[in-house]
């Protein structure tokens, strides 16, 4: 419950700083000192933050009504225009706070020591090994659902940072990013093929002379629910790095990057051929060789392996195939896309709808487009595909089409529709949560570029963007679902 607790507000955390480097350069309004920043508390009213700041700050997004209703607002550092203060609040109730720039201090952190911090360690205990309580990046909650995720720089690093995710007070998590580049621990592909899932963290650290570095750590020390992850370099090469996860000291599973040099090809035309529910047999005697397995996890009828291929004739393509207990559930194609030749108007584009079948998707283009995705069982109702289709005026345009069960279940385009759509940073902080479409083009006065839709009837759901008046880069995206806004969002305000 705690680790999963932690997850979520990480990935609030993670989302903030998505946030912060979206934004257009020009000057905020709306500044705050790291002090304002330390005053303001979990379970304050949107007033009293605005009271304590002397501004309500830039609303970043809302979506909600009510007691429900969310609301995230930003504020530039005082001091840089780089450092940023985010607050999270749901029904007017502060739940959730971040900053990134404000406090300045240099907080650093050995590799010997991240390695020796243990998890249900208090704050203190750290501390005190440390020699510095580090820079406090993200809090939520209070008492004995207080979360805080506490960030050091790696020493020796360039870039490397260390993360602590305190729950109530102890660790239930701990991960850094840098440190790897200090690994002393190596392996080759014989010794990675060796260690099978199930092998205990033990039997790994013996074949390979060393217990690599500890990446990420989060569960109670010593229990079956405890993860760590461990990373290894390659022996012929610092570039290639592979990573084991173990679960209460039993690898659960395991991945490699570039230490597996074999070039493994696969044309479009192969792709295309290959059908979900084959064996890994099966595409090997199509394809003509095994590929690269990335990644294994589990075993017997629950075993899963990633399989990679390079996409003949792409520069960067790949094709990546999953296989459970032996058979494709998933195919996906990347760079294939450079062949396309079936083209789309945004005028076709428009005229598909939601719940067409692919042949009449087919039948109005012209052609079936790049297959990019397939899943599920061939010819079933829940099969999903996803296919590309490029734009017909500029080769930077494309369309995506969902289909599920071979029925239309969404459309995305980016590029085909020119329109230029403006929005005022007044007008989108006077929209509401639940107006209607028409209310919102007729107050904004135009429709937006409509960047996709999914669904039909009350669930419906279609986002539309919008270029913000005065910004070199801001935009303004809103949700509607079942024809009802539900959650706007905006980027680069000044």
């Amino acid at each position: 419950m705690l680790e999963r607790m932690l997850s979520f507000y990480i990935f609030v955390f993670v989302s903030f700083t998505a946030v912060v480097f979206q934004c257009d350069s020009a000057p905020i309004v709306y500044t705050i000192t790291y002090q304002q920043y330390t005053t303001v508390q979990i379970g304050w009213t949107q007033q009293q933050v605005t009271q304590n700041i002397g501004s309500a700050g830039n609303l970043v997004s809302q979506s909600g009504t009510g007691n429900t209703a969310i609301t995230i607002i930003k504020y530039t550092g005082s001091q840089s225009p780089l450092a940023v203060a985010t607050f999270l609040f749901q029904g007017g109730i502060l739940l959730s706070k971040a900053q990134i720039g404000l406090d300045t201090t240099v907080y650093t952190i050995t590799l010997a020591q991240y390695t020796a911090i243990q998890t249900d360690w208090t704050r203190d205990q750290v501390t005190k090994l440390v020699g510095s309580a580090g820079c406090n990046v993200s809090e939520a909650g209070t008492g004995n659902i207080a979360v805080i995720i506490v960030q050091y720089k790696a020493a020796g690093t360039t870039f490397g940072i260390v993360s602590l995710g305190f729950v109530g007070g102890k660790i239930v998590s701990k991960f850094e990013v840098g440190f790897a580049s200090t690994i002393n621990n190596k392996i080759n592909l014989l010794q990675y093929n060796t260690i099978q899932t199930g092998w205990t963290q033990q039997q790994v650290t013996t074949l390979l002379g060393g217990s690599g570095t500890i990446v990420s750590q989060s569960g109670t020390q010593g229990s079956p629910y405890q993860i760590t992850i461990v990373q290894y370099v390659g022996s012929q090469s610092s570039l290639t790095a592979v990573t084991f996860l173990f679960q209460g000291g039993i690898l659960s599973s395991k991945g490699q990057i570039g230490l597996d040099t074999g070039i493994y090809t696969m044309t479009y035309q192969q792709f295309t051929t290959i059908e979900i529910g084959w064996t890994r047999d099966q595409v090997t005697n199509v394809v003509g060789s095994a590929g690269c397995n990335v990644s294994e996890a589990g075993s017997g009828s629950t075993a899963v392996i990633i399989v990679q291929f390079t996409a003949a004739g792409a520069t960067f393509g790949n094709a990546d195939l999953t296989f459970i207990n032996g058979k494709l559930t998933t195919k996906t194609g990347i760079g294939y896309f450079l062949a396309i030749s079936n083209k789309i108007t945004l005028q076709q584009y428009s005229t598909i709808q939601i719940g067409w079948t692919q042949q009449q998707v087919t039948t109005l283009l012209g052609g079936s487009g790049t297959l990019i995705s397939q899943s599920g069982v061939q010819g079933s109702q829940y099969q999903i595909t996803m296919v590309q289709y490029s734009g017909a005026v500029s080769s930077s345009a494309l369309a995506l089409i969902t289909f599920q069960g071979g029925i239309v279940y969404g459309k995305t385009q980016a590029n085909l529709d020119t329109g230029v759509y403006m929005i005022t940073q007044q007008q989108y902080t006077s929209l509401q949560i639940g107006w209607t479409r028409d209310q919102v083009t007729q107050f904004i006065g135009n429709a937006g570029n409509v960047a996709s839709e999914a669904g039909t009837g009350n669930v419906a759901a279609v986002s539309v963007q919008y270029k913000v008046v005065g910004t070199v880069i801001g935009t303004v995206n809103l949700i509607f679902s079942g024809g009802k806004l539900y959650i706007k969002t905006g980027f680069g305000f000044k």
